[in-house]
């Protein structure tokens, strides 16, 4: 009987020291996780809004846990102090202006305190405050969303309206897509722009050609801008033609006094052509002198017959005859 007591006492002591094993197991691994058997500081971050973060959720720093949220707590509306329990010697990797983001420990776990450590020169300490990245309220997402869904309902009704204008042909595009008035002109336009490139390209290659010409060629045009002789020359011949101007000119003043004085009746020529009267007796007069002189005529020929006056026309037709011959050159010899 007493060895069966002896053998329940030591079930039972051996159950309750493995009973306190894992209590003492349990109580160390949930100290450690909690850094309750450890050194730890507090940091500060204030949030405006925190999306259901609580005490106790863990904080990470670089994919690593580096502590605890110690305290949650609202100040004022839109203002939560969140206080951060964090293990000792993390501060080493944690400056000034490091900056903490609320996050989500997978799709829906539980919320967490991210740590982005900054680029400062100092160190955090104890009980110093951190920028805080506050999360973007769940509420306001789901407004937005539906503004959006708003938005691209309305949004897909008019471009319904717009593309059964643009199917009916109206508007500028719909004409062009459906080969309206606007598209003809249109590509009528297109034409005569092609047309007119086409012809000014014609027109700078004739030109070109034409200034190749004038630098490269023979004309007057290549002598006129390159070779100086034929510019002194042209100059010379502008000289030569100003002074033949301004003879033309003083001929014409000549000529037009000239005019005058005939068309005036103080002299005879001007007299002949303004004053027929004189001029029939002018005419009348020169019949009369050709009649004399025919007489006259006549009577030297009948002089000449006369016997009184033939000796002397004789003597004088010989006198006249030695003349000749005295003037005549002498004939060359042997003839």
């Amino acid at each position: 009987m007493k060895t069966k007591e002896i053998s329940q006492d030591i079930k039972l002591g051996v159950f309750v020291l493995a009973g306190l094993a894992i209590f003492i197991a349990t109580v160390f691994f949930i100290g450690s996780e909690n850094s309750i058997f450890s050194r730890t500081f507090t940091i500060v971050s204030i949030f405006k809004n925190v999306e259901g973060l609580k005490e106790g959720d863990n904080v990470w720093l670089s994919g690593v846990k580096i502590g605890t949220v110690k305290d949650v707590r609202i100040v004022s509306e839109g203002k939560v102090v969140v206080q951060l329990q964090l293990k000792e010697r993390q501060n080493e990797f944690i400056t000034k202006n490091a900056t903490a983001y609320i996050g989500s420990d997978g799709l829906v776990g539980n919320k967490i305190v991210v740590v982005r450590p900054g680029n400062a020169a100092n160190h955090i300490t104890d009980n110093d405050t951190i920028n805080a990245a506050s999360p973007t309220d769940t509420q306001e997402l789901i407004n937005i969303a539906k503004d959006v869904g708003q938005n691209t309902k309305t949004l897909t009704s008019d471009l319904q309206a717009i593309s059964q204008k643009v199917k009916n042909g109206q508007g500028l595009v719909g004409e062009l897509l459906n080969d309206g008035a606007f598209a003809q002109d249109l590509r009528s336009t297109v034409t005569n722009l092609r047309l007119a490139g086409n012809n000014m390209n014609r027109a700078t290659a004739e030109l070109n050609g034409l200034v190749y010409q004038m630098k490269n060629g023979d004309g007057v045009i290549n002598r006129l801008l390159y070779d100086t002789t034929m510019a002194g020359t042209f100059d010379a011949a502008l000289v030569n033609v100003k002074k033949v101007s301004a003879n033309t000119a003083k001929i014409a003043e000549d000529l037009k006094d000239v005019v005058a004085k005939v068309n005036s009746n103080d002299n005879a020529l001007g007299l002949l052509l303004a004053d027929t009267t004189f001029a029939q007796r002018m005419e009348n007069t020169l019949i009369n002198a050709e009649s004399a002189s025919n007489k006259l005529d006549e009577n030297m020929e009948a002089m000449q017959h006369n016997f009184l006056l033939r000796g002397y026309f004789k003597k004088k037709r010989k006198a006249e005859e030695k003349e000749r011959v005295k003037s005549a050159p002498p004939s060359p010899s042997g003839i």
